[in-house]
């Protein structure tokens, strides 16, 4: 891996595993609170809910992204210092610390966002993101297991460790190769955002709700398990993409991450409380949240990509995020409270939520597929995009390996004729076609027109191979 990416994927990561294991209702916020026998709820809402209001006052103001790596650096110092009062200062004096904290930890990742936007390839976002929330996962697993077994002191020790060390990268982290992205002037694309917040808004409401049902639930009849194994088929989840994302679309992994969610909560709803269920829910559970959260964010990253400006959609991205592990939360207690038939409450509910979700995928595919085609249409060279050339105007990696046929096959797919449509052009069946588009992805180590065209402005960009004059 690139240096470049691996001072993104560690300040992030590290970051992400302060955060997971301390402010964002983590096993080391649950440890200081239960010394002060007060309730966790109270004080991860005030994290959740101080950093949506500031992100919707956010929302009307345009920051610089020159500014990111300044923003980057003080909001973790803000961060550091935080935890230190945390762990000094009395519970009442937490709540106002938590409101910096959350606000401070949002900064800090939307600064993030422009590093990851600018520096990482189109192609290798999956593989980036993937690594960034593994190694976040795997600092919040080993803090979860050793954090009732250290002192108060050592705790607070090992907890600024992560994040010391995201500071510590952060400060180092520039755009090395930038990608050609125009930071201003195009109009955001407001109804693929809109529903893509959407899109996260909904599925998050299954994370909200988890952690007042499912988790809940399992932690009083299976003490100490969730602690060893509740994150393992989240990271395995992830890794396993990580080594085969060349071979996968984009949207299949979000294909299986709704459905994987949409199962855990049929299981969670219709089996009774056993060792065989909740290992079940638990694992489809775990996939599907490890998948959904790695193609979400990566699918923001990629819109950012095309349109500029990643401190403005990262900053939809997280309101919708934060605003719907909020409202969950909310609907987890009041499902709880009802007690009776609360197992199949919930569950209905989840399940109504996939339903919803399996009808945005194929729109959301199919707007992110125009909006890459119209931005590599938009920076092509003039003349490039009359039907039939033999050379390929865009870049694109192995394209030596194509014949003169296959070359014009991928330019007109690129171009976003159908096969009906490039058979005619060419005087070919529809079958034909078909055999050339299958030997183009196979020796482009792709799988879709999608994958074509987000490598074809990758490469454009980068500079690769020839273009055409």
């Amino acid at each position: 891996m690139k240096k470049s990416y691996a001072d993104i994927v560690l300040s992030y990561g590290l970051f992400l595993g302060w955060l997971l294991s301390f402010p964002y209702n983590g096993p080391v916020l649950k440890y200081l609170v239960a010394a002060h026998d007060f309730s966790v709820a109270s004080f991860s809402m005030i994290y959740t809910v101080a950093p949506s209001i500031f992100l919707i006052v956010y929302a009307f103001f345009t920051v610089k992204e020159e500014h990111a790596g300044s923003i980057m650096r003080w909001s973790g110092v803000a961060c550091f210092v935080c935890t230190i009062i945390l762990f000094a200062a009395a519970p009442a004096y937490w709540y106002p610390v938590l409101a910096v904290m959350g606000i401070a930890s949002v900064l800090f990742i939307i600064a993030w966002s422009y590093y990851y936007t600018m520096e990482v390839p189109i192609d290798r976002k999956l593989r980036v993101m993937a690594l960034v929330i593994v190694t976040g996962n795997v600092v919040y697993y080993l803090l979860k297991i050793i954090h009732t077994h250290v002192s108060s002191g050592l705790l607070l020790v090992l907890a600024l460790v992560p994040l010391a060390g995201s500071l510590w990268v952060s400060a180092r982290v520039k755009v090395q190769n930038k990608i050609d992205v125009k930071l201003e002037g195009k109009p955001l694309p407001a109804k693929l955002i809109f529903v893509l917040c959407f899109f996260l808004f909904a599925l998050n409401l299954t994370d909200g709700m988890a952690f007042h049902t499912i988790k809940a639930s399992f932690e009083e009849i299976f003490i100490g398990y969730p602690t060893f194994y509740g994150v393992i088929p989240y990271i395995v989840t992830l890794l396993i993409v990580f080594f085969y994302s060349g071979k996968l679309s984009l949207m299949l992994p979000l294909y299986f991450g709704v459905s994987f969610v949409g199962l855990a909560y049929l299981s969670f709803g219709l089996l009774a409380g056993n060792w065989y269920n909740y290992f079940l829910t638990e694992t489809l559970l775990q996939m599907g949240w490890a998948l959904l959260d790695l193609v979400l964010w990566t699918l923001f990253g990629l819109i950012a990509s095309i349109y500029g400006r990643p401190l403005k959609i990262c900053g939809y991205a997280f309101l919708a995020n934060l605003f719907a592990v909020f409202v969950g939360g909310l609907l987890g207690v009041v499902f709880q409270h009802s007690r009776e038939g609360y197992f199949l409450f919930s569950a209905s509910f989840a399940v109504a939520i996939v339903f919803v979700s399996f009808l945005i995928v194929p729109w959301l595919n199919a707007a992110l597929e125009k909006d890459l085609r119209q931005n590599l249409i938009e920076n092509a060279p003039l003349g490039a995009l009359s039907p039939g050339n033999q050379a390929l105007y865009v870049s694109l990696r192995h394209q030596e390996a194509l014949s003169p046929r296959e070359r014009q096959v991928a330019e007109l797919l690129i171009q976003g004729y159908t096969n009906k449509q490039i058979a005619e052009m060419l005087h070919i069946t529809e079958n034909t076609i078909k055999t050339h588009t299958r030997k183009i992805y196979r020796k482009l180590g792709i799988t879709n027109k999608r994958e074509l065209l987000q490598q074809s402005i990758t490469f454009s960009d980068s500079g690769h191979g020839n273009h055409l004059l």
